[in-house]
């Protein structure tokens, strides 16, 4: 990282100096310039590259609980969604306010609801090339934008709507907009960079680790060109930045117990091999990060080659550290910010082999290396499997199969029972899937989720005075069971059985649909 010019994204067009046709002009001129300067840049392949990886089937996986959760969430008006903020998932409050603004002007469906996402990771892509191109140069910086857009998680949270994408986003931002400010240190460039720094601490406070990283490869910076004042700038930017985020940050850490206190502790590799989806791609990725790195230490490019490093390297042994309590932050999607880090060290590994078709064949061999992660990580069911390479943490749930089931056999009137923990989401899943006319009540639901500024319900203390004159009830499981009143309190379960019998059991994948008929 130097203050010295660098190179453009884009070569120049040569000049012929010999005779030549009459030379095209106005506005067809200004597009074939357009389209030459986008061919020869750093970032527009590995982007374009990485919009289509996101998009290939973006409303195909079923949507699993956790986004289900944004969509309840998104569709509440904003004085609802502040509300529950107050209680539960403040660290998500940035990205429900825009999804719900989102949810207004495009709908809730499957593709409708990712599109942020994709878009945010193809935008990751762009700075990721950029940024390699100035610590490195060109040929890197198309490596690993292309090495980046490979990674099957990539694509995995490109296509969920949650915030990670945008994690990953402000993090390849913050790393490029520091390069910039680093290269010419007016005011300005600063202050882009202290948004993008509260961005990072907007969606995920882990990812302003990323700052331990940024800090030292300032200092880097400035001990090389012997001027410190950007020191100052750094530190103001990256304190203005988390005082922005610092409402969020602090709400966020009295919440933690609740919200994060679940995740189980697993061996780093095994983390780390979730975060790439990939086990054979996150060991390729490491290995030519690390021969990125020692091939770059006898250049005049070392001190960045070095800071690189840093930048990829130092969060990780701090999260590991404040994991060693309560809670467990060295969590696969909580790494996630990390990738742009990663994959830029990663490039100036292929780029090392310096001649065009050799980087070919390194891009080929690293995309068949994803392939089993990307098919795998894209399949209907493959949003709850998070724990990928490893095994399941549970059983895939088909929502749109219970919709299915209750769509075919509805009739006005019918009523709804919801057995199970609520975070299974099994009611609003099978509600996102009905149409729009089938909406049977709650029977025992005494508040919604929405109506309480919080992400479940509360059920009636006396169930039978809740039921009404329903003919039906549907009762739903997120679990395959021969007893459809598994999972029902013992005093819904005495309500029904005093008034219903059981017509019907239908199971789908992961599901269990019974249909209750009134008795007499």
């Amino acid at each position: 990282m130097s203050d010295r010019a660098v190179a453009t994204d884009a070569h120049p067009a040569q000049i012929d100096g010999g005779s030549s046709p009459r030379p095209v002009t106005g506005p067809r001129r200004q597009l074939v310039s357009l389209a030459h300067r986008l061919a020869l840049s750093v970032w527009f392949w590995p982007t374009a590259f990485a919009a289509l990886v996101v998009v290939w089937r973006l409303g195909s996986p079923e949507m699993w609980h956790d986004e289900l959760v944004t969509v309840d969430v998104a569709t509440r008006s904003t004085g609802q969604i502040r509300g529950m903020l107050a209680n539960v998932d403040a660290v998500h409050g940035a990205y429900y306010l825009f999804m719900h603004g989102w949810t207004t002007l495009f709908g809730t469906g499957p593709a409708a609801m990712r599109l942020p996402s994709a878009l945010a990771m193809t935008l990751a892509t762009a700075c990721v090339a950029l940024a390699a191109r100035r610590l490195f140069d060109h040929r890197t910086g198309v490596a690993a934008g292309f090495v980046f857009a490979l990674v099957p998680t990539v694509a995995r949270f490109g296509q969920e709507s949650r915030s990670y994408a945008f994690v990953v986003l402000a993090a390849a931002a913050a790393t490029l907009l520091l390069l910039r400010a680093l290269e010419r240190p007016v005011w300005g460039r600063w202050v882009v960079y202290a948004l993008a720094v509260a961005g990072m601490g907007l969606v995920n406070v882990v990812a302003l680790t990323l700052l331990l990283g940024h800090g030292t490869a300032v200092l880097i910076h400035c001990w090389r060109e012997r001027r410190w004042g950007s020191v100052a700038w750094f530190a103001l930017a990256a304190a203005g930045g988390v005082a922005i985020a610092a409402p969020v940050i602090l709400r966020g850490m009295r919440q933690a117990g609740r919200q994060v206190s679940w995740i189980p502790d697993s061996a780093p590799w095994r983390v780390w091999e979730q975060a790439y989806g990939s086990t054979l791609l996150a060991f390729a990725v490491t290995a030519l990060a690390a021969v990125g790195v020692l091939t770059h230490l006898r250049r005049d490019v070392a001190a960045r080659s070095v800071s690189a490093a840093l930048v990829a390297v130092l969060p990780l042994p701090v999260i590991l550290v404040a994991s060693t309590g309560d809670i467990n932050y060295f969590f696969s999607k909580y790494l996630l910010f990390l990738l742009p880090a990663w994959a830029v060290l990663a490039g100036a590994g292929i780029a090392v082999l310096r001649r065009p078709p050799l980087v070919a064949v390194a891009l080929v061999v690293v995309a068949a290396l994803s392939v089993p992660g990307q098919l795998a990580l894209r399949g209907e069911y493959s949003h709850g499997w998070y724990t990928y390479p490893q095994a399941r943490a549970f059983k895939p749930l088909s929502y749109s199969g219970a919709a299915r089931i209750i769509e075919a056999g509805y009739q006005p009137g019918d009523g709804l029972a919801v057995g199970g923990p609520w975070w299974w989401m099994a009611e609003p899943g099978v509600r996102y899937y009905l149409p729009a006319n089938i909406s049977p009540r709650n029977v025992f639901q005494k508040r919604s989720a929405a109506q309480r500024d919080e992400l479940y319900g509360v059920s009636c203390a006396d169930p039978a005075a809740c039921l009404r004159d329903e003919p039906r009830i549907w009762l739903l499981q997120a679990a395959i069971v021969d007893t459809p009143m598994t999972g029902l309190s013992k005093k819904e379960a005495a309500a029904l059985t005093a008034r219903y019998q059981v017509v019907r059991v239908t199971h789908t994948t992961g599901m269990t649909v019974a249909l209750l008929q009134r008795r007499g």
